[in-house]
C-alpha cells in the first residue's frame, strides 16, 4: 500500500511539474506571482534608507494615481503609502532589495543677511546765527530773503532800514539764519523784561544766543529773539543807575495832589483826579507782585520792573490782575476808586526806585 501511496505522489508531482513548465499555472492566477510577466504592476516594493530625509519633490514623485495598486514603503522599519512606484525607482530586477542611499543629501544654506554697518552720523554744521550780507547790483529785501528762506520782515527787524525799496550795493545786512528778530539791549534792561515782552521763556532766549548767566547782559547787546515777527522797541527805565523818562501816564487827568510834603507828612506820589471805576493801566512792564488791601492805600496794586524799579496803583475800587502775572505797558491793572484814606475818588500813583519814592512827574512821558 505505501508503495502504491508512494507512486501517486510521484505521478501528481509530475503532472505538477509539467504545468509548471507549460506556464499554465503563471496564466490561471497571477496574483500567485509565480512566473507572470507583469510583477512590476502590482507589487511590494521595499526600500531601506539609511537617513530618513523626505522632501517634498521625493513625497510627489511617490504618490500615483488613485486607482493603481497601494505599495508599501519600508524606511527603517517605518511604513508608508505610496502608488507608482515605477515612477520612483525603474528596475527589471525586482526581485531584490533595492537600497536608495540619500544619506549624503547636500544641505542648502541660505546666505544670511548681511549685517549693515553702523553708519557714524556726523553733527550737521551749526551755522551762525547772524550772518552778514553785502548787497549786490539789482537786489532787494525780497530776493534776499528767498535766497537765505527768510521773510523780509526778518531783515527789517535786524536792520535799520529807513526805506525798505531803496538799497545801497555794498550795504551790509545782518541776516538771522533762524526765525525771529534782533533785539538790542537797552542800557538797564533785563533779559527778563525782554522775554516779558515778547512771550518768549528765558531759557529759550539765553539758548539761542548762548547765554550763559542770563542775570548779566551788557547795553547795546544785539539778541536773537526767536519765533518773535516783530521787534518790540521799549525805552530803558534805567540807563546807568538813572531813572529814565520812560514811563506812561496809568490814566488820563488833573493832579490833584503833588509829590512832595503835605499835611506835616510826605506824600509819595501824585493824585490823579478820575470818577471811579476808570480803567488803571501799567506804567511798564513788569510783574505784578502785590494785588489786594494795604491798609490806607486801600487796594494796591504793585508792579516790579526790574532793577529795583516799582510802580504802586493805590485807592481802586477792584482789581485786574494777580500776584505774579506779567503785565505789559498800558495793561489794565485795575479800576479807580476811593478806598482806604481817601477824601474822594482818585488814582494815587507811585515810583520808586531801590524802595525811595521819587517824583513822577519827572519820569512820566
Amino acid at each position: 500500500m505505501w508503495g502504491r501511496q508512494s507512486r501517486g505522489k510521484g505521478f501528481i508531482l509530475l503532472v505538477f511539474m509539467v504545468i509548471f513548465s507549460l506556464g499554465i499555472l503563471g496564466k490561471v492566477d497571477t496574483r500567485l506571482h509565480i512566473g507572470g510577466s507583469d510583477w512590476d504592476s502590482e507589487s511590494f516594493l521595499y526600500i531601506h534608507v539609511d537617513d530618513l530625509l523626505v522632501d517634498d519633490y521625493v513625497t510627489e514623485a511617490l504618490l500615483g494615481n488613485e486607482e493603481s495598486a497601494v505599495t508599501t514603503i519600508a524606511v527603517d522599519g517605518l511604513t508608508g503609502i505610496a502608488s507608482e512606484p515605477q515612477a520612483v525607482i525603474e528596475s527589471e530586477d525586482l526581485d531584490r532589495e533595492v537600497e536608495v542611499d540619500i544619506s549624503d543629501k547636500e544641505e542648502v544654506q541660505l546666505p544670511s543677511a548681511k549685517a549693515e554697518e553702523p553708519t557714524t552720523s556726523r553733527p550737521e554744521e551749526q551755522r551762525p546765527t547772524i550772518l552778514v550780507h553785502k548787497v549786490q547790483s539789482g537786489e532787494t529785501l525780497w530776493d534776499i530773503a528767498q535766497s537765505y528762506g527768510i521773510t523780509v520782515d526778518t531783515i527789517l527787524s535786524a536792520n535799520d532800514i529807513s526805506n525798505p525799496n531803496r538799497l545801497k550795493i555794498g550795504q551790509e545786512l545782518q541776516i538771522l539764519t533762524v526765525k525771529g528778530v534782533l533785539h538790542q539791549v537797552a542800557t538797564g534792561e533785563s533779559l527778563w523784561e525782554i522775554a516779558q515782552r515778547y512771550k518768549v521763556s528765558i531759557d529759550e532766549i539765553a539758548q539761542a544766543n548762548s547765554i550763559s548767566d542770563p542775570s548779566r547782559i551788557q547795553p547795546n547787546t544785539k539778541i536773537v529773539i526767536p519765533g518773535a515777527t516783530r521787534v518790540l522797541a521799549r525805552d530803558a527805565l534805567l540807563v546807568n543807575g538813572q531813572l529814565q523818562k520812560a514811563f506812561d501816564w496809568p490814566a488820563k487827568g488833573r493832579i490833584s495832589s503833588p509829590f512832595g510834603p503835605r499835611w506835616g507828612k510826605m506824600h509819595n506820589g501824585i493824585d490823579i483826579a478820575v470818577v471811579t471805576g476808570t480803567p488803571i493801566r501799567a506804567a511798564a512792564d513788569g510783574r505784578v507782585t502785590f494785588a489786594g488791601w494795604n491798609g490806607g492805600y486801600g487796594i494796591l496794586v504793585i508792579v516790579d520792573h526790574g532793577n529795583g524799579v516799582e510802580t504802586r496803583y493805590a485807592h481802586n475800587s477792584r482789581l485786574n490782575v494777580k500776584v505774579g502775572q506779567a503785565v505789559q505797558r498800558g495793561q489794565i491793572v485795575s479800576y479807580s476808586g476811593n478806598t482806604g484814606v481817601s477824601t474822594g475818588p482818585h488814582l494815587h500813583f507811585e515810583i520808586r526806585h531801590r524802595n525811595t519814592p521819587v517824583n513822577p512827574q519827572n519820569y512820566l512821558r
